[in-house]
């Protein structure tokens, strides 16, 4: 192992995650998604190409979610995402493709393209890397550096996702590997923006992203035996 390795890349090589592109959601409003709680070792994602989508928080507020938002859900709980109409979705229906699902509904209203997946974590690991993270995560994929606080990530997340769309939308050979392995790629990426960002979670990527604090992260991570 080498001694220079950061905390991520030492996460990553303790716990192994391997991501899984199930659907790609064409959706004119009205629609809603109530998402069940996952299994037990996997985190649920979503990743909004295009049109806009909105997530029910848990104390009755409401996030509205845009074309580059990826959200994640490590605690793997149940939860709602809908157009923001109030009518009645339109039901969906499915149609297998070699590489993924596609999802559709007959809705005239404004239009969500939207992936979805999960990451499948290794047990027992699975449990104590869902622990250091937030219940939901959300970060945004954009090509404005700006909005990041480092320079790049943002827009590398947003040249795997461009990546993704184009992959998804053809069914070319190893298409389901190759989407399967743009999935794991855009967990490292996810929770690296998420530890660049000025507004990070609690929890581990907030000490990730803590200038005097991240050092002693990565150590923890190089020596886990210790008694720290």
């Amino acid at each position: 192992m080498s001694a220079k390795m950061d905390w991520l890349s030492r996460l990553l090589d303790l716990m192994p995650v391997r991501g899984h592109l199930d659907l790609r959601c064409f959706y004119g409003a009205p629609w809603r998604i109530d998402q069940a709680a996952t299994r037990a070792g996997e985190i649920q994602y979503h990743l909004v190409l295009g049109g806009t989508a909105t997530l029910e928080e848990p104390d009755g507020g409401a996030r509205r979610l845009v074309a580059g938002d990826i959200l994640l859900f490590p605690h793997r709980a149940s939860h709602v995402l809908h157009d923001g109409s109030g009518a009645p979705a339109m039901p969906a229906r499915n149609r297998a493709r070699p590489s993924l699902t596609i999802s559709e509904n007959d809705g005239t209203g404004d239009r969500l393209d939207m992936l979805c997946g999960r990451f499948v974590l290794t047990p027992p690991q699975d449990r104590l890397l869902q622990a250091y993270l937030p219940p939901r995560l959300v970060v945004r994929a954009t090509d404005n550096s700006a909005d990041a606080a480092r320079p790049g990530t943002a827009a590398q997340l947003a040249a795997l996702v461009s990546l993704m769309r184009v992959e998804s939308a053809l069914d070319n050979l190893g298409g389901r590997a190759m989407l399967n392995a743009l999935s794991t790629a855009l967990f490292a990426l996810a929770l690296r923006l998420g530890s660049e960002t000025a507004d990070a979670p609690t929890g581990l990527l907030a000490l990730a992203g803590h200038p005097r604090l991240a050092p002693a992260l990565a150590a923890m991570f190089h020596e886990p035996a210790r008694a720290w």
